[in-house]
């Protein structure tokens, strides 16, 4: 299925997926969240778009969209329905990497370790090749998305996304040359060229350390073995055991990918008595010369 043209897809989700998924993420009723009728193929009108359920539900994406990605969609003029998965998923690794080096995420930065492609209908991400010194930046391995992701989605009102650009011609010559960086976004390359992280699933504790997370307005702390960790510390190592903590109560939802679940947000439990984390991996982040 990995060849098949957008309006050629019907979407195989049901009332029993939608419920969930519109509570889960709290997509508002007064933008009509529907299922497609059974012969509704994934095309978009101006005044309903397509949403694919697991760029939320597995890839990280949240709405509201962050500031970045609505920059993002600009900068490229990339309707929010055209981009893969993959994509999002390496739109959000590449958010959470930049909070966690204490830097902020922007579309040159982006560009310096990603160059757009089009597949078939959709928009994804390769790693660019075409620069001397090339950052070790992880991929986020292909197997870890469902590969049917293109017949589940439902239509919300376009007034979702009111950003969104038009739909853009996967066919037209796509110029993505290597862009000139300001000198803190030079900076903040070479620290995440350094120092990169891993990208995966993120649990939604992940998501809310780094701020993509509407589900928890207070970012949470993170402990392993009593430890606390760090953003960074948690890219980079196995996120098995890992503690999300929230005003001194642990939250267990926050280690899970939702997957389109709701979170039991109500549901703590008293944490321990935890130590306070070594500061040794956070003076490791110092700002590289340039």
């Amino acid at each position: 299925m990995s060849r098949t043209r957008r309006l050629l897809i019907c979407s195989i989700l049901t009332k029993e997926d939608l419920d969930p998924f519109i509570a889960t993420y709290q997509i508002p009723s007064e933008f009509s969240p529907c299922l497609p009728d059974p012969d509704d193929l994934a095309d978009c009108t101006l005044e309903s778009i397509v949403l694919y359920t697991l760029s939320f539900s597995i890839c990280g994406v949240g709405y509201p969209l962050s500031t970045f990605k609505v920059a993002f969609l600009k900068n490229y003029g990339i309707h929010f329905s055209q981009l893969h998965p993959l994509a999002f998923m390496r739109i959000v690794h590449f958010e959470l990497s930049c909070v966690a080096v204490f830097g902020e995420p922007s579309v040159p930065l982006f560009r310096m370790f990603y160059r757009l492609q089009s597949d078939v209908d959709w928009f994804t991400f390769a790693k660019r090749k075409d620069i001397i010194s090339l950052p070790h930046y992880p991929f986020m391995p292909t197997s870890t998305y469902p590969k049917e992701w293109k017949n589940r989605f439902i239509f919300v009102s376009a007034s979702l996304i009111p950003e969104s650009p038009l739909l853009r011609d996967p066919k037209a010559v796509i110029d993505d040359s290597v862009p000139t960086l300001s000198a803190k976004e030079t900076v903040l390359w070479k620290r995440m060229y350094e120092y990169p992280t891993r990208a995966f699933n993120f649990p939604e504790g992940i998501l809310a350390m780094g701020g993509l997370s509407p589900l928890y307005l207070v970012r949470p702390k993170a402990y392993c073995e009593k430890k606390e960790m760090s953003l960074w510390s948690l890219l980079r190592a196995d996120c098995m055991g890992v503690s999300f903590v929230v005003g001194g109560m642990v939250n267990p939802d926050m280690g899970n990918v939702l997957e389109g679940k709701t979170p039991d947000v109500g549901s703590f439990i008293a944490v321990g008595e935890v130590e306070e984390a070594p500061r040794r991996e956070l003076r490791v982040l110092k700002t590289p010369p340039l």
